[in-house]
């Protein structure tokens, strides 16, 4: 079973008509990722067994349609675990800088499927070939990789950059066999830095963030990065997103989403700007 966990949040501008990315932790975000987006990632599964979470990080209230649909979908919908966690930057009653992390983290955990299929919100999937998913699940479990994420121009490297020292998965989107992530192992680093350059091996470049520690605490990890094979499938995130381009898209023939693609055009390191369809 493909364990699909997602992250979303109500960050302050999700009910704009338009976002674009900013700052780190101030991507895009767009009411339609809560519906439209939800319904993207699942149909990019079709054809297997799934099972769906989805941990949202509430930040402002969601308008009750927006609930409501979300809670259908999870009495008998796409959804089987829903969760609506109220915003708060403390653990242990500390303050907790790496919030977002361990609202990755605790989306993983509470998936049931031996594969587990990590995606931001504004990540966006649409597939032609469905042994693609088939073909992943293989090198996963032959240990090929570990970890298998977007597309990249830098296949099979997330990017060249000479500053790293070593590969990390990207929680934009992975996909993994779920005994690459061990819960318990993953908090304690998150928590510590000191524990998780000590134990795993120090780097000339920290950043002791989910993704990275997730691929340092797996040797570090096999990590992927397939090049583009836009006749098969694409995946990308949002660098400027439009109100109503997911509902517009999601039911496009394949073959239209790829012009549609091409006239926005992809940028580093797989963002797509939205154009008005």
């Amino acid at each position: 079973m493909i364990s699909i966990a997602i992250n979303l949040d109500s960050r302050p501008g999700f009910m704009g008509q338009s976002t674009s990315q900013g700052t780190m932790l101030n991507g895009t975000r767009s009411l339609d990722f809560f519906t439209e987006g939800i319904i993207n990632k699942v149909k990019f599964f079709e054809g297997h067994e799934i099972e769906t979470t989805v941990f949202i990080d509430v930040h402002e209230p969601l308008p009750k349609e927006t609930q409501d649909w979300l809670l259908d979908q999870q009495n008998g919908g796409i959804i089987d675990n829903l969760v609506f966690n109220r915003h708060t930057e403390k653990y242990l009653g500390e303050f907790f800088p790496k919030f977002n992390d361990l609202n990755f983290a605790n989306a993983c955990v509470l998936t049931r499927g031996d594969i587990v299929a990590h995606m931001d919100g504004d990540c966006s999937c649409f597939i032609n070939d469905k042994s693609v998913v088939d073909e992943w699940i293989k090198w996963l479990q032959e240990g090929r990789y570990d970890f298998i994420c977007y597309p990249s121009n830098h296949s099979p490297d997330p990017a060249v950059d000479p500053s790293f020292d070593y590969f990390w998965a990207s929680t934009r989107f992975f996909i993994t066999r779920r005994e690459t992530l061990d819960y318990s192992e993953i908090i304690r680093c998150l928590r510590d830095n000191g524990y998780l350059y000590g134990k795993y091996g120090d780097r000339q470049r920290k950043c002791p963030w989910y993704e990275h520690v997730i691929s340092l605490i797996n040797g570090p990890a096999k990590v992927f990065y397939p090049p583009w094979q836009i006749d098969r499938y694409v995946i990308f995130c949002w660098s400027r997103y439009i109100s109503g381009t997911f509902k517009k898209l999601n039911v496009m023939p394949y073959g239209k989403v790829i012009e549609y693609i091409k006239k926005c055009g992809i940028s580093y390191p797989n963002d797509l700007g939205a154009r008005e369809i």
